[in-house]
């Protein structure tokens, strides 16, 4: 029977070391466990070893040594060599046995998983087809036909729905594929055809741009200094950045015109909205308050009356019926500018339609957002034409205030318009 002992120690090599001393180097390892000696003193190792079971030894036959049986290829000792005082024993015919092969090691996790992946991958060889790289091949070919045949369609149907003589209908897909609304897209087209009295694209192409500048135009940043207090309320959809804008405005008036700034906000209603303004202001070390009613913020207003610019941010509104309430409220402070800040990335028509919800309030400036996030600028033409209002500054990242810049009217007309045959270029900044 084999001996088992217990030892502990303070860590395992302790352990480890107690058991080699008292057992030797033969000892085998049974169990291993942490012990709790109380709430006052040091966990301890438990180290549970044992020697293993000792070979048992051939008895002897009558009282007599055993002797052990000669190799199968050694010569067998004649009988007549062998001792009397000896039993004679004959050593018997080996019985052929099959070589064992070596035990594989079934209980490593990474072995077990290496063979896991070999088995899968050959199985997703074996059903893959053959020919599944020349399918891929085909099909793309045939998606390529298709969209060409497709452009073609369209370029047919441009044609004879429109009307439109020879680039003008290149430019008009041109403009769509960037994003302009299609109704708007065949405004400018008709316009600049009628302006430019030339079907050719180098005549076609000023032109249109004439034609978009009278629908877009660019505004004084609202960063800059001037001679009067202004307060400034951001409004729009909910999710269009107007906090992140509100930061980046206040942080250029600070860094660049030196301006004494102030930030309110009266969202209330997004969960960590107030936070969040309340965050910019410790960081930009400028007075914040956080606003729930009509006089709060009438106070609010009173103690920033050493401010140069005040900045208000609210909360998104939906319905129509909403954004009403908040335009009563915000009009009620006299001086109060209203700054419409849409998102490029919706789209032209969600565009459109925030701007037709937001109209009511009459915001006196536009401010467009999420520029990099677009699948075309164009889509910056809906909003303009449906709030009839200057673009202030165009939004393109979320770097404070890095990613915010204050365009031109010929810079506005090049996002919409850009270069046909050129690759698009969505950063506003990299102009």
């Amino acid at each position: 029977m084999s001996t088992f002992r217990t030892f502990r120690a303070p860590d395992s090599r302790s352990a480890l070391a107690m058991v080699k001393a008292a057992l030797g180097p033969d000892a085998i390892i049974i169990a291993t466990r942490e012990v709790s000696n109380g709430l006052f003193k040091p966990k301890e190792i438990e180290v549970t070893a044992a020697l293993p079971e000792p070979t048992p030894q051939p008895k002897a036959l009558d009282g007599q040594a055993w002797i052990m049986p000669p190799p199968a290829s050694a010569p067998t000792v004649p009988p007549a060599m062998t001792p009397r005082r000896y039993p004679t024993v004959t050593a018997a015919e080996p019985t052929p046995i099959a070589p064992v092969p070596p035990p594989r090691a079934t209980t490593t996790t990474s072995m077990a998983s290496f063979d896991l992946q070999q088995a899968l991958s050959a199985a997703a060889e074996a059903a893959r087809p053959p020919d599944l790289n020349d399918e891929i091949v085909r099909l793309r070919g045939a998606l390529e036909a298709m969209q060409k045949d497709m452009k073609s369609l369209s370029r047919q149907r441009v044609e004879q729905d429109l009307a439109l003589p020879g680039a003008a209908t290149d430019l008009y897909s041109h403009l769509v594929t960037r994003g302009v609304e299609e109704a708007l897209a065949e405004e400018c087209l008709r316009q600049a055809v009628e302006l430019a009295k030339d079907a050719r694209l180098d005549a076609m192409l000023p032109a249109l741009r004439n034609a978009v500048s009278e629908r877009i135009i660019g505004g004084r940043a609202p960063w800059l200094a001037d001679q009067r207090r202004r307060t400034i309320a951001l409004v729009g959809p909910t999710g269009v950045g107007k906090t992140t804008t509100l930061a980046k405005i206040a942080a250029r008036a600070i860094m660049e015109s030196k301006l004494k700034v102030a930030l309110i906000t009266v969202d209330t209603y997004r969960i960590g909205a107030s936070e969040q303004v309340l965050k910019y202001g410790e960081i930009m070390q400028v007075p914040t308050f956080v606003c729930r009613d009509r006089l709060e913020l009438n106070r609010a207003l009173e103690r920033t009356a050493n401010a140069d610019l005040v900045l208000v941010d609210t909360a998104g509104r939906s319905m129509s019926e909403a954004v009403a309430r908040q335009a009563e409220m915000l009009r009620s402070v006299e001086g109060m500018q209203l700054y419409l800040v849409v998102s490029a990335a919706t789209g032209a028509r969600e565009m459109a339609a925030a701007a037709e919800r937001y109209r009511p309030m009459q915001p006196e400036r536009l401010i467009v957002t999420k520029v990099d996030e677009s699948a075309g600028t164009g889509s910056l033409l809906s909003a303009s034409v449906r709030i009839g209002r200057p673009i202030v500054a165009v939004a393109d990242g979320q770097r404070v205030p890095e990613d915010l810049h204050a365009l031109s009217s010929t810079e506005l007309v090049d996002l919409v318009v850009g270069t046909p045959g050129a690759p698009d270029v969505a950063k506003a900044g990299g102009r």
